[in-house]
């Protein structure tokens, strides 16, 4: 394969740059539509109630108000949902409301301010339920039941042939019965991390006679398109979804989740009969859209003197919240995690989804494996510990290399695949080597240097996923006579440059200048259906179907010139925006020979999904513990990912500098719910303990480029780096963490009062 590429690999302005750091670029709040009005919502006050009594006069008669509405207006048939989710359950508005910020009553109004004046004149009265707040108490045999559907609150698996979550592979009690330590360990997700990117969402809905037309902030248009429809019980091909620019995701933008805001939007919209804009505050982002799901795990896991896993079993609970929904599909790629962390055919795996009386919980990245690999990475290190084996050595042992063969159980139809991307292995050693690890981890609990009541200690952890191509992508490109190519693609830019490798990949296959290519607005209406920049799969999957779609372009060309000039197709070259003959290099005709003016040409490219690729990141830590006040300080930080080809440098380095979000799952950032009624009590920037930019610890990081030149799966050997990234970071702190001063934190976020009764029960074991 040709190495000496064009455009890939090298720096080029990326298309909405300019428009970014001059303010120009037009996110959804920007947007006006003739005639629009604006919508809020009423919120429950409490975690479990049935409505009594719901009287709305007054605030339908304020002046300005064009429509109020409330359980009792809306058909029995709308419920939040993508038609795959287990039996209709949770309703946008229902008589019965399931945690504290459900909607009660949605207010269509001239202004915001007339809206919300307009909802303090509804009166409601409730009768309390009692609820649930934890998986334990969901699943208490004398538990309150949360809909009838799910008894024992329990959602039931319903991806057929996609998502297993009851699976044995291989033998795992003979695994167990070959391993020289076994760890048994439960552990905790509980801190409920939210997504936080800087737009809250927010969406505008018009309804054309029975045409639906939703502007957002969404990052999987195609996916949203589908959960509308689905959820409205209205045909598919009714919703038009359109995404401007988008202000960050992180995950907390796509599936069901990023679905109440459109479909409150729409029922507001169909029954004021004007276009409505409907946006959530801060406080609303954080309390009433979705956090991270909580879980409940256990593992038991085998590992021989040599350092190889024998065996592996897991058992997994996932509170869903009100609203059970993807979490079936997050724990699955959970499982997705074990063939990157536990080299082993012997697998055991049972998961459960849980509803209860919170916030729905929904996508992030790190979608699932973060919470499932934070366990499995402690039980690695225990195992360690107890064999005295140093970690590097157990990841370089047990990580995927190239063509190893692995099981997925996100696809029953060919659950057994094999790796197509790089020797994971070679990112473990080269980023060991870039940490100075070696020199740097003196042995299981021993500080690698100490200062005054400051102790140091370095830790690893990894993660990854084996499923980065996962659903389909559709891709068209079409050449105009005059030479310019438009890529047609509903993935939306928030933030990765995915439709900057877009063009990348196109303008390299087609051999022309990249500014000469340009890429459609994110419109389901005008690009055809793909998953979405979802997982790391956009430069992978997205990428292959761009690549395919100009690869057809040119056999479309090629065989128009035979049509016209008469000379084979086969005997065609398309370079530099010129046909060129292969068999007479000299004879070159100019594209309006062939393509006349004006006209155009297209091409079509589709990847069916999962194929056998894999991802991984790992990272390095050492960590300051401050045994008198007991704050965790990251004072090194170091990571490593292989990209195969790093098509966008700029965007890669970003992408690998982005780690800090998952050091704070770890030591900061924690929702906090009322014990009495689990109500969110820090939904703003404040009191919810992020870390901003300039508080991001030092960190270097290793890129490697494995496929870069060599035939692969992947669109010129690139493929993503970005979603596992944040991953790593907790069960890195937690290696540290012991490493520096011998306890072992179980809980996340590791606060200083945490670390301060660890060492005083530590003391008081002396």
């Amino acid at each position: 394969m040709n190495q000496d590429y064009k455009v890939v690999g090298r720096e080029i302005k990326r298309i909405i740059a300019d428009d970014i750091v001059t303010g120009k670029a037009v996110f959804t709040d920007d947007l006006r539509v003739t005639g629009m009005v604006y919508g809020k919502v009423l919120r429950s006050p409490y975690p479990h109630a049935r409505i009594t009594r719901i009287d709305a006069d007054r605030a339908k008669a304020c002046d300005g108000v064009h429509a109020v509405v409330t359980y009792k207006d809306i058909p029995d048939n709308i419920y939040i949902t993508n038609q795959m989710t287990p039996a209709p359950h949770y309703r946008p508005l229902n008589e019965t409301v399931r945690f504290v910020g459900d909607p009660v009553a949605l207010v269509v109004a001239d202004t915001e301010d007339i809206a919300l004046d307009a909802m303090e004149l509804i009166e409601v009265e409730y009768e309390e339920l009692p609820p649930v707040f934890t998986i334990d108490e969901a699943l208490a045999p004398d538990a309150p039941q949360l809909y009838d559907v799910f008894p024992g609150n329990i959602a039931p698996p319903i991806f057929p042939g996609l998502d297993d979550l009851d699976f044995k592979v291989g033998d795992p009690e003979a695994g167990f019965a070959r391993a020289d330590i076994i760890v048994e360990m439960d552990g905790e997700i509980k801190s409920g991390q939210n997504a936080m990117p800087a737009e809250a969402p927010v969406c505008i809905a018009q309804w054309n006679d029975d045409m639906l037309t939703i502007y957002g902030s969404i990052a999987a248009p195609s996916n949203c398109q589908t959960y509308v429809a689905a959820s409205l019980d209205i045909p598919y091909e009714r919703v038009r979804i359109v995404a401007p620019c988008v202000g960050g995701s992180f995950g907390s933008k796509l599936f069901v989740g990023n679905v109440v805001p459109p479909v409150l939007t729409a029922i507001m919209a169909k029954a004021s009969g004007r276009p409505v804009m409907f946006s959530y505050t801060k406080e609303e982002h954080f309390a009433c859209h979705q956090t991270r799901m909580c879980t409940k795990s256990h593992v038991r896991l085998g590992v021989n003197r040599e350092g190889l896993a024998t065996a592996i079993e897991m058992t997994q609970y996932a509170d869903a919240g009100v609203c059970a929904s993807t979490q079936e599909n997050m724990l699955s790629v959970g499982t997705a995690s074990l063939p990157l962390l536990c080299k082993t055919d012997n697998k055991r795996y049972k998961g459960t989804v849980v509803v209860t009386n919170k916030v729905p919980s929904g996508s992030f990245r790190g979608y699932g494996y973060m919470e499932s690999s934070a366990l499995v990475n402690r039980a690695i290190m225990r195992a360690c510990i107890g064999l005295g084996l140093d970690p590097v050595v157990y990841y370089e042992k047990n990580v995927l290399r190239h063509g190893e063969r692995y099981y997925n159980a996100l696809n029953q139809k060919e659950p057994w695949q094999y790796n197509a991307s790089p020797d994971w292995k070679d990112t473990i050693h080269a980023a060991a080597e870039g940490f100075r690890w070696k020199d740097r981890f003196k042995g299981w609990g021993i500080p690698s240097r100490a200062d005054k009541s400051r102790r140091y200690g370095v830790g690893m952890g990894l993660s990854g996923h084996s499923d980065i191509g996962g659903m389909a992508s559709n891709t068209n490109v079409t050449m105009t006579s005059a030479g310019g190519v438009m890529i047609q693609t509903v993935m939306t830019e928030f933030g990765s440059g995915v439709r900057d490798v877009y063009r990348k990949i196109v303008a390299e296959e087609l051999c022309i200048p990249v500014d000469r290519v340009r890429v459609s607005i994110s419109d389901t209406s005008a690009a055809p259906l793909d998953f979405g920049s979802i997982a790391s799969r956009s430069t992978y999957s997205g990428g292959i179907s761009a690549q395919r779609a100009a690869r057809d372009l040119k056999k479309n060309l090629f065989q128009l010139a035979e049509e016209r000039l008469g000379i084979p197709a086969s005997d065609w070259d398309f370079k530099d925006g010129m046909l060129k003959r292969l068999s007479n290099p000299e004879e070159v005709h100019d594209l309006h020979e062939i393509l006349i003016y004006p006209d155009s040409l297209s091409g079509t490219g589709h990847w069916p999904g999962i194929d056998n690729a894999t991802i991984m990141h790992v990272q390095f830590v050492e960590v300051a513990v401050d045994t008198e006040t007991g704050l965790i300080e990251i004072t090194d930080h170091f990571g490593g990912s292989d990209a195969g080809t790093i098509m966008n440098p700029r965007a890669a380095y970003n992408q690998m500098t982005s780690f800090f979000a998952g050091l704070d799952v770890a030591i900061r950032e924690e929702t906090v719910w009322d014990k009495w009624d689990n109500k969110v009590l820090n939904p703003n920037l404040i009191e919810y303990k992020a870390r901003t930019f300039n508080e991001a610890p030092p960190h270097d990081h290793v890129c490697l480029e494995s496929t870069k030149g060599r035939e692969s799966d992947f669109p010129f050997g690139a493929m993503g780096i970005g979603e596992p990234i944040i991953s790593p970071s907790g069960p890195a702190i937690t290696m540290a963490v012991y490493n520096a001063c011998g306890i072992e934190l179980e809980e996340y976020p590791y606060l200083p009062a945490k670390v301060l009764a660890a060492l005083k029960e530590k003391e008081d074991r002396a």
